[in-house]
Parts: C-alpha cells; sequence; structure tokens
C-alpha cells in the first residue's frame, strides 16, 4: 500500500514548549471503583485485565467520574487546559501571548463545535490576533507543524500551537454493557494539552525543528477510530446518548504499525540517518509502545520516549506533551537529536519532525 506524502525543510526555531494535565493522577484500580456501580458484572476485572495488557497505570482526566455522565470540572474545561499549556510554552519563550502573530488549535473534543476551541482559549487568553482550528486527532501536530512552517516562510512570526483532548467526556459506564470494546477506551486515554512556539531560525545552534512531514495510507480505508457529534463543553441528556469514541481496535493494531513505518521511510528517504538519532518519541498510544517500537521497526531500546504508563494515550496533545517533557527532563544535551513519529488511525494519517536540542532562540529586536 503506497502514501501520500507533503514535507518540508523549513527551519523553525523552537522557542518554547508547555503542558498541562488535569488534577491528580487516577490510577486503574481507583478508576474501577468509581464506575463499578455503572458496569456489567464481570467488567471490572476485564478492564484491570486489559489495562495491564495495555500498560496503562495511571492518567489524568478532567472529570471524576463520580457520575456517568459529566461535563469537565470547571478549572480543566478544554479551553482552559490548553491556555495553560499555552500558557506555559509563551513563559519559556519569554513571550507575550500578543506577541504570537498566528494560534493554531487542533482537538477532537473542542469545548464546542461552533465557536472553534481555539476560539476559546483565545479569549481565555485575552489574545487578540488570528487563530485556526484543526479538527484532528494524533496527526494534528504534524499538519499543524507544516502550516507553521508555511506560515513562517512568508514571515509570520511566531506561531503558537495547543493540542488538547478532553475525551474523558465522552466515556458514559452505563453503555459498556451494550459495546464492551469501550472498556479499553475507558482505561486506555487520558486527557491533557500540550503547546510549542515556533518562529523562524535566526540562529543556527538554537533548538529548532530541521524537517518535517505529514502524510495518509493510499485507499478507501474505512476509519479506524471515529466519534459521534458532540462538544465537551455541553451537558448531555439523560435521554440521549453520550458522544462516545468508536475503535477497530485489530484494524488499528494492525495499520497502527504500518503508519508508523511509514513515517520512518519518509524520513530515511529524506536523509535522516537514524543511527545518528538520540532520542525517539513514538507515538505513546500505549504503555508498551516503546517495546512494539523496539521490536517492529525496529528502533534501538532505551532511547524511545513514552510516558503512556502514566498519562494514557492523550490524543492530540500526546506529541507536545512528550517533547515538552522530553525537554524539561534534563535528559537532552546540546544537540541531541529527538526523531518524532506520529500516527492518527481515523484515517490513517502519519506525520513527523526531526527536533534538535539546543539553547533558546534570542527575542527579534
Amino acid at each position: 500500500m503506497g502514501t501520500e506524502t507533503i514535507m518540508t525543510r523549513t527551519p523553525l526555531a523552537v522557542r518554547g514548549t508547555g503542558s498541562a494535565l488535569p488534577g491528580a493522577p487516577l490510577s486503574t484500580p481507583e478508576l474501577l471503583r468509581r464506575t463499578a456501580r455503572h458496569l456489567p458484572e464481570g467488567a471490572p476485572a476485564l478492564a484491570l485485565r486489559i489495562a495491564k495488557r495495555l500498560g496503562i497505570v495511571n492518567r489524568h482526566m478532567v472529570r471524576s467520574f463520580l457520575e456517568p455522565q459529566e461535563t469537565p470540572r470547571a478549572e480543566d474545561s478544554a479551553p482552559k487546559l490548553a491556555s495553560r499549556a499555552l500558557s506555559a510554552a509563551l513563559s519559556a519563550a519569554h513571550c507575550d501571548v500578543n506577541g504570537v502573530r498566528m494560534l493554531i488549535g487542533h482537538t477532537t473534543t473542542p469545548h464546542t463545535l461552533l465557536p472553534g476551541n481555539i476560539a476559546w482559549v483565545a479569549e481565555e487568553l485575552a489574545y487578540r490576533g488570528a487563530h485556526i482550528e484543526l479538527r484532528q486527532a494524533c496527526s494534528g501536530f504534524a499538519a499543524a507543524t507544516l502550516l507553521g512552517a508555511s506560515l513562517a516562510a512568508i514571515g509570520i512570526d511566531a506561531v503558537a500551537i495547543v493540542g488538547s483532548e478532553t475525551g474523558s467526556v465522552f466515556l458514559d459506564p452505563r453503555h459498556i454493557g451494550a459495546d464492551k470494546s469501550q472498556l479499553i477506551n475507558l482505561v486506555q486515554m487520558g486527557d491533557g494539552a500540550g503547546a510549542i512556539l515556533l518562529s523562524s531560525l535566526r540562529h543556527a545552534m538554537s533548538a529548532r525543528i530541521e524537517l518535517s512531514f505529514y502524510g495518509s495510507l493510499e485507499g478507501r480505508i474505512p476509519p479506524g477510530i471515529s466519534m459521534t457529534q458532540g462538544g465537551s463543553g455541553f451537558p448531555h441528556g439523560k435521554a440521549t446518548r453520550t458522544p462516545h469514541f468508536v475503535q477497530d481496535f485489530q484494524a488499528v493494531r494492525t495499520r497502527g504499525v504500518e503508519l508508523l513505518r511509514a513515517g520512518l521511510r519518509i524520513a530515511v528517504e529524506s536523509g535522516v540517518v537514524a543511527e545518528s538519532i538520540d532520542w525517539w518519541i513514538v507515538h505513546p498510544a500505549n504503555g508498551r509502545m516503546a517495546d512494539y517500537a523496539a521490536k517492529l521497526l525496529p528502533l534501538p531500546e532505551g532511547k524511545i520516549v513514552c510516558e503512556a504508563a502514566e498519562l494514557g494515550n492523550l490524543g492530540s496533545a500526546a506529541i507536545w506533551v512528550a517533547l515538552d517533557r522530553l525537554r524539561s527532563s534534563g535528559k537532552l544535551a546540546l544537540g541531541d537529536r529527538v526523531m518524532v513519529l506520529g500516527a492518527e488511525a481515523s484515517k490513517y494519517m502519519f506525520g513527523g519532525f526531526l527536533y534538535v536540542h539546543g539553547p533558546q532562540e534570542p527575542e527579534s529586536s
């Protein structure tokens, strides 16, 4: 099966990154304790086995699961979560929000379908500039990066990007009796937001993205994951089923590896030498992804970043959160090269970029 891909070598300075996670970590046993009264007999034990197989121990969620249907906690709404991540990225860059020329958001779980989630984020931050929203999941980071590179190429500095998910709102444990596959969503997914501030590269040794690409598998392939209509900020009537994610888990498992291999092939064909890469960020769909990537791609063990065991699958936020946490971890040395490989199963898209660690880009005069 072939691929369709676009790629750019427009260098981008990474001026700052940030992430936000809602509430305290919620362990799998505690999550199941809270939802047990709404689950069919035997479901909690099965969910524990699924979580162990997926390697998911904890996650952060915008809701508390004290009721089967809940909107996010007020302090953890989709706009507030995204705003916290953006504020962290701007703070790291010593940049005021109105120094941003374009604000790009991407999510599958917006606060409202209209206005877009990023409009609420802009309001939350008192941002007065232009903003754009992409309705994408795990590959949204790649599409947004390419868009940022295009804007930088025509002199639009600086571009702020935020990916966020509040997917826990879209799960009603009472419906698991009719669809046990929802147990996987219950234990696998997490909520969060991650952000990055990009600009044109003026100093060659600054932290930067040197290569970015985005593509999809060819062919009329049924969605591996989809979602019924809704918005995370709207309360859901008790007579209506909560909008929810639907997954073809077997198809996702099969084609997910295909997507990662496609991304790796594009990177190599673009001149990336695998042996020159110091760290790999592979989409953290589950806590076993480091093992899977080392075995199936293959990639070097011990150099693959995956924190899904403690965060769950963060969807649209996953890559930005992973990059921010790696940059903040103290593990990176100046000049370290980080290859990012992302994959999205909705209509089987993939993307990635090459990040090179360096000092912060000085502010333009």
